[in-house]
């Protein structure tokens, strides 16, 4: 029988997808690249093909899941009606659903991101977000300074501010969070900082307070705990492993 060759992506798509279902079941510390390989049924030059070490299969599956994200608030932000204040609550509950949708295969490794060890990579992909945030949040501030729903003199800097409160806060919160001593106390933290960040926003962008909700049940916030907890507790097993490594 002639082997079937398939083309890089799907490939590649295939290896995430193996390495998800690892995390999953197995753990990603816990999870050797011999391991990956043997699931996958591939040859461990295979993995390095596509990733130079663990650490690169880890921001490769934190990025595809944060590109089905934008992908979804893209094809959303269209759909959205009513005022700019309006439809930035929209895109808040449209994230907050989508991620919510598929938190349990997420939490596989997205807590990761916050071990001392991936603060870079955390850094380098919060950074590559950067711009698309922006082009989601541009559109609805320039609306709402138009309909009134916003006080905006200057629409640019505005959303310039807006962007760096949000995605300061998306890491600060849970850089204070992960020391909290119980599932309640995490919640609480995380839930107070995210209130007082759209109180900051409401007045940045001029609106009326309580104009902005936060969309998180605290019991869900709550589950957040123990993931987060567990993937600060081990040390990563090769998270600047060489290409010759495991």
């Amino acid at each position: 029988m002639a082997r079937v060759t398939k083309p890089p992506h799907i490939r590649r798509e295939e290896l995430l997808d193996v390495a998800l279902q690892q995390c999953t079941t197995v753990g990603y510390d816990a999870l050797s690249i011999d391991q990956l390989t043997r699931a996958a049924g591939v040859a461990k030059g295979t993995f390095y093909y596509y990733f130079g070490s663990k650490q690169d299969m880890l921001g490769a599956l934190v990025e595809r899941f944060v590109d089905g994200l934008f992908a979804s608030l893209e094809e959303s932000a269209s759909t959205l009606t009513g005022t700019g204040a309006q439809r930035f609550q929209q895109l808040l509950n449209e994230a907050t659903a989508w991620k919510s949708a598929r938190l349990e295969d997420a939490m596989a490794y997205i807590p990761l991101l916050y071990k001392p060890a991936n603060a870079e990579l955390r850094h380098r992909l919060f950074d590559a977000w950067h711009d698309r945030t922006r082009h989601l949040f541009r559109p609805l501030v320039a609306a709402g300074a138009a309909d009134g729903s916003f006080d905006v003199a200057d629409v640019d800097p505005t959303t310039d501010i807006v962007l760096s409160l949000w995605l300061g806060t998306s890491t600060s919160v849970m850089e204070e969070a992960i020391s909290s001593p119980s599932a309640t106390d995490f919640a609480e933290v995380v839930l107070r900082r995210l209130t007082a960040l759209v109180t900051a926003v409401e007045r940045v962008l001029g609106a009326r307070p309580g104009t902005f909700g936060v969309p998180l049940d605290p019991e869900l916030v709550q589950h957040l705990h123990a993931p987060f907890l567990a993937a600060l507790e081990t040390e990563p097993a090769t998270a600047s492993t060489p290409r010759r490594g495991r």
